[in-house]
Order: C-alpha cells, then sequence, then structure tokens
C-alpha cells in the first residue's frame, strides 16, 4: 500500500485519530490525576486481549442495568482476571457491569475444560479470555453460569493509565495449580 494509499484509508484514520484521543486523555488523566488517581485499576479479558477496568465496586441497591456482562470465574478474582462482555467503542458498552459467577458443572473437572474448544489459549493462566466460549461452555454443559443480581462500576482504561502513578494495581497473580473444580 502506498502512503498517500494509507493516509487515504479510513480505517487507518479512524485508528490514528481515536489512538491520539486515547493518548490525550491518558495525558490529560496522569496529568491532572482526577479520572482514577487513588482507584485501584485490574487487568481483566476481553476476546482473548488483555484489558484494564478500574474497580470502582458494587452499585448498591442496583440488580440489573443495561447489556453488558462481566463474568467471574468461580468469584472476584479467585482464580483468574474476570471476562467482559464489550469494550468502549461497541455497542452494548457501558462500565456499569452486570455479574454473572461460574462454576463446573456438577460432575465436570478443569480438566474436561481445558480439553474442550472453550479454553483460552492462556491457560494455566485464564482458563477462559472471552465470553463466547464462556457461554459455548455452557452450553455444552461443562460450567454453569450464576447472575447474582449485582452489578459493579469498573470503567474500562487504556494500560498507560493502568500504569500511571497514583493508582493501585490489582494483583494478577492466581493460585496455581488450578483445582479440580471450581
Amino acid at each position: 500500500m502506498t502512503q498517500q494509499t494509507q493516509r487515504n484509508d479510513p480505517s487507518r484514520r479512524f485508528l490514528q485519530t481515536t489512538g491520539g484521543v486515547a493518548g490525550a486523555l491518558t495525558l490529560g488523566i496522569v496529568a491532572t490525576g482526577t479520572a482514577a488517581a487513588g482507584k485501584t485499576v485490574v487487568n481483566g479479558w476481553y476476546e482473548e486481549e488483555e484489558i484494564y477496568y478500574i474497580a470502582n465496586g458494587i452499585e448498591e441497591g442496583v440488580t440489573e442495568r443495561g447489556e453488558n456482562d462481566i463474568y467471574l470465574i468461580g468469584g472476584d478474582r479467585v482464580w483468574q482476571a474476570q471476562v467482559v462482555e464489550f469494550v468502549p467503542g461497541e455497542p452494548g458498552y457501558s462500565p456499569h457491569w452486570n455479574v454473572n459467577v461460574v462454576h463446573t458443572a456438577d460432575e465436570v473437572t478443569v480438566a474436561d475444560i481445558v480439553a474442550s474448544d472453550y479454553v483460552s489459549g492462556h491457560y494455566p493462566e485464564a482458563l477462559f479470555d472471552d465470553v463466547a466460549d464462556i457461554r459455548a461452555a455452557a452450553d455444552a454443559g461443562l460450567v454453569t453460569v450464576d447472575r447474582p443480581g449485582v452489578v459493579v462500576h469498573c470503567p474500562v482504561v487504556p494500560e498507560e493509565t493502568a500504569d500511571a502513578p497514583g493508582h493501585t494495581k490489582g494483583s494478577e497473580e492466581f493460585p496455581r495449580p488450578w483445582p479440580k473444580t471450581f
């Protein structure tokens, strides 16, 4: 592709523009310290990629909000980082997440999930890293998904924001080896 063609490619212009905007926002956040200063920032997974979000906690008195879901594998960061359904820029994204808790189904082991087509390419770091795989594993009878009626407020942020001074970065260490069931 020629340089002229690259400059006129709408997807390249979009990526360059959004990258510039994200960079400016991150610089503004770092410089002013207002958006996430003093907050806990943790990692998560979205479609096989690692993401970061501010862990603002449970929204009191709210049992469901929108269509945005977050999946906790065995509980809140018990065995791995959470898996999220949408990220900023996608229809359905909101920083308000409906909580779903994933467990091994009766008479199913982690080894059964690892042997399936639904296991993360990041295993053993993450058993799941994509909501589509969690839902497919549930359809296949490998896991159950409970929806306890809890909403958390966790805006997704760029990695630069997660690493900015003034934040507490949540642990990315999880117990290993994986248990037989969770």
